[in-house]
């Protein structure tokens, strides 16, 4: 996710120079823009020369379609970004349930119980590690990222190929223990268990955004649309605009294809690009404040951003 400072409009250009290489819309919308150019160029060129005018279009025409594409981006747009933020709530949801599993647990456990404090700490910190990895479908990062893996641990983890539900499965087991060995309620088992169970919903709601893509047809249809759009608006212009229909199609080409590359980028959150949600930096937050709740020691240092830059 790109960090800036959005009341500072000269860093804003200075940030979007700086992400260029890493911001999947910046570079696709760049090729875009520029292919119209060079098409625009050509249309514009060839109907003023050798067509003097003649092949051209009605404006009306442009308007009304104009209006037709507007609300469909407008719907492709809260569409996907309605997929980012449900994504950015259900990992603000998990980082609350994280630490209040470790405020309930820190007042359970002895403060001498060293190996119980780490177990619970490597576990709750884990688990957000692996969804992160698993929301990106790349098991085997996920093993290699898990912090305090011993080797019977490690050879549980490489026979199952949902990580996260066995590491949820390991807290409610020793939960269970706790429980029975009289250090907690059943009340207070009872509460555990359902913070438990909402890492678990959290788990279920990132999967169904990340399994459940936008239907094909409602994508290719607003591609299509833009297309043609694009490809018909030199004609509708070149008799009032002339050579200024080269920019003021590349502008149009800049705004609505615009819509179309940032709703592809965010309509999946958890990925790689630029602008996903940091879900890294967001189990570096979780892992950091599990150990300073159980008060274990961390040798761990949490991912950081510059002030302005991309933050994984």
């Amino acid at each position: 996710m790109i960090v800036y400072e959005s009341k500072e409009w000269g860093v804003l250009f200075k940030t979007i120079a700086k992400t260029f290489k890493e911001s999947y819309n910046q570079q696709q919308l760049a090729k875009f823009v520029g292919i119209v150019a060079v098409y625009t160029t050509v249309i514009t060129i060839f109907n003023m020369h050798w067509l003097n005018g003649k092949l051209t279009m009605d404006s009306m025409f442009f308007s009304m379609l104009g209006f037709v594409l507007s609300m469909f981006l407008v719907f492709r747009l809260n569409s996907a970004y309605d997929r980012w933020w449900e994504g950015r709530k259900a990992w603000g949801k998990l980082i609350n349930d994280s630490r209040t599993l470790a405020l309930h647990l820190n007042t359970h456990i002895p403060a001498g119980d060293r190996r119980l404090r780490k177990f619970f700490v490597i576990h709750i910190s884990n688990f957000a590690i692996a969804l992160r990895w698993h929301l990106r479908f790349d098991t085997n990062t996920a093993r290699d990222s898990l912090i305090f893996t011993n080797a019977k641990t490690a050879e549980e983890y490489e026979k199952v190929k949902h990580i996260p539900n066995a590491i949820a499965s390991n807290m409610y087991v020793k939960v269970k223990e706790i429980a029975d060995a009289g250090m907690m309620s059943e009340f207070d088992k009872m509460q555990i268990r359902t913070i438990l169970q909402g890492s678990i919903d959290v788990l279920g709601v990132c999967e169904r955004i990340k399994k459940t893509p936008i239907p094909f047809s409602h994508i290719t249809f607003i591609k299509m649309f833009i297309l043609i759009y694009i490809f018909i608006l030199p004609f509708g212009l070149v008799p009032k605009f002339e050579y200024l229909t080269i920019p003021a199609v590349m502008v149009m080409a800049f705004a609505m294809m615009g819509i179309e590359v940032i709703s592809e980028e965010i309509e999946d959150p958890f990925g790689e690009e630029a602008n996903s949600l940091p879900t890294g930096a967001m189990a570096d937050g979780i892992r950091e404040s599990v150990y300073e709740i159980l008060k274990v020691k961390s040798k761990y240092v949490a991912e950081g951003a510059s002030e302005t830059g991309v933050l994984h």
